[in-house]
């Protein structure tokens, strides 16, 4: 079979046609097509390489000059200078919101209520039960209402809607609030465990702490997860943890323990006990045990002051070192002082104190006389009584609010359930009664908020609370 030949366009030797090459002038005949064994071996044609190269060094040299141009913007302006903190934006107003926050803007905290400001009253309604004991909610803005049915509720203050309920074992004669979440229910008689409900979990049961017979009271310490009961039966300390309720530890002390306090005593927190003994039904004798709820073993080196013979409900010192309650039976109020040395010292009140309080930076001490229907008004720096101040009623119980300005009484009487009515405010420098309000009938327990601008009572009979806020 004979090849059909054709010229080379370069030489004019025939070649076979087809050919990629002329053999003669070694001269290329036509376009390489792409993939060929050339192209895939990486022999490139020359000119390629060389038209690749040029191009990249005009475009280095364009921008080498454009790069050395001078801006015809100019120099960059001056940094501003920061604004110190705290200091407020030139021509912005004090009030003006802030831009770069998200969502509304806080609202800005009421104003501290003035304690010898006129006060109102305003009631509403709880339902069917009785109540036993109330407390503030943090936010000021509910109350938590301990109830005979055996039931911890929550009320807001604006409408006296309830928000939320839950059963507990016993009924709460006493709550308290621990760490701002939980509520702990005390009943005094024919219980054993203390239940403590966290008001973040209304829907969980609450736990319960194996305290023993007859619990007493409750504390929470400064770490936050621990708290101390006490019970007066079986006479004994324990401590626990919090949300588990892990018994911790426990010591069982001479006396029936009703009272605790958190003081300050070497330097670090104390637990001091209140306690007392009874023979043949009498008063024998109480005690005050100190002692480092931190130390290990529990309780193993406390110190035991004898503090008189029947002492009632009291209070300690802004600055934990002191401590500061009646005695019922001697009618005295006593002033005893922990943090360094011990010291007593006490001072004659009228007849039946059942509480006392501390106003004004711990200048003044007041005892509430349920049998005198008086408050005894008393200058802490010579223990001399400075006034006595009537009441229209029977005192019960008292609160004093966060600043120490204010006191309010419950004047709901001693007997059980009260038959009183009537809260009285006492305020001022030297304090007096600034205001006498009316409650429901069997007022029985009192409450203020944390900012102080609210107060409330509970009223046993008339199934009510009142709020009082300043006018």
């Amino acid at each position: 079979m004979s090849e059909r030949r054709v010229p080379c366009p370069s030489c004019g030797v025939r070649v076979v046609e087809g050919a990629r090459k002329c053999r003669a002038c070694k001269a290329w005949l036509g376009e390489r097509p792409r993939g060929s064994s050339a192209s895939l071996s990486g022999r490139e044609p020359r000119l390629t390489r060389v038209s690749v190269s040029v191009a990249s060094g005009v475009a280095a040299v364009i921008i080498a000059l454009v790069t050395s141009l001078k801006s015809p913007v100019g120099e960059a302006p001056p940094l501003t200078a920061l604004t110190p903190e705290g200091a407020a934006s030139p021509g912005v107003p004090d009030d003006a919101p802030n831009p770069a926050a998200f969502g509304p803007d806080p609202t800005p905290p009421p104003p501290p209520p003035e304690p010898t400001g006129r006060w109102r009253a305003r009631d509403f309604r709880i339902g069917d039960v009785h109540p036993l004991d109330v407390v503030f909610n943090p936010s000021g803005t509910s109350i938590y209402v301990s109830g005979d049915d055996a039931s911890l509720r929550e009320y807001k203050l604006d409408s006296g809607e309830i928000i939320h309920k839950a059963s507990v074992p016993a009924q709460g004669d006493h709550i308290r609030l621990l760490f701002d979440r939980y509520v702990a229910v005390l009943r005094h008689e024919d219980a054993a465990r203390i239940p403590v409900m966290d008001t973040t979990a209304w829907d969980r049961d609450p736990v319960l702490l194996d305290v023993g017979r007859s619990p007493g009271d409750i504390v929470a310490l400064p770490d936050g997860r621990t708290v101390v009961a006490a019970t007066t039966d079986t006479k004994r300390v324990t401590k626990f943890e919090l949300p588990t309720g892990v018994r911790l530890a426990n010591i069982t002390l001479p006396h029936a323990t009703g009272q605790l306090f958190l003081v300050q005593a070497e330097g670090r927190p104390y637990i001091a006990a209140l306690g007392a003994l009874t023979h043949a039904g009498r008063p024998a004798g109480a005690w005050i045990d100190l002692f480092d709820p931190s130390e290990s073993p529990f309780g193993a080196t406390r110190r035991s002051i004898a503090v008189g013979r029947e002492p009632r409900e009291g209070d300690i010192t802004a600055d934990g070192g002191a401590v500061f309650f009646p005695d019922r039976l001697s009618n005295t109020a006593i002033l005893l002082r922990v943090a360094g040395v011990t010291e007593t010292r006490k001072a004659p009140v009228g007849v039946g104190p059942t509480a006392g309080y501390l106003l004004h930076d711990d200048r003044y001490g007041i005892t509430l006389n349920a049998e005198a229907r008086t408050a005894s008004v008393i200058d802490l720096s010579t223990m001399a009584v400075k006034s006595t101040l009537p009441f229209r009623g029977v005192p019960r119980t008292g609160v004093t609010s966060p600043d120490r300005r204010t006191l309010f009484v419950a004047l709901g009487g001693t007997q059980w359930p009260p038959v009183g009515s009537g809260v009285a405010v006492i305020a001022g420098d030297p304090p007096k009664v600034v205001a006498s309000l009316p409650t429901g009938k069997g007022a029985c327990a009192v409450a203020v908020s944390k900012d102080g601008a609210r107060a409330v009572v509970a009223s046993y009979w008339d199934r009510s609370i009142t709020v009082l806020e300043q006018q």
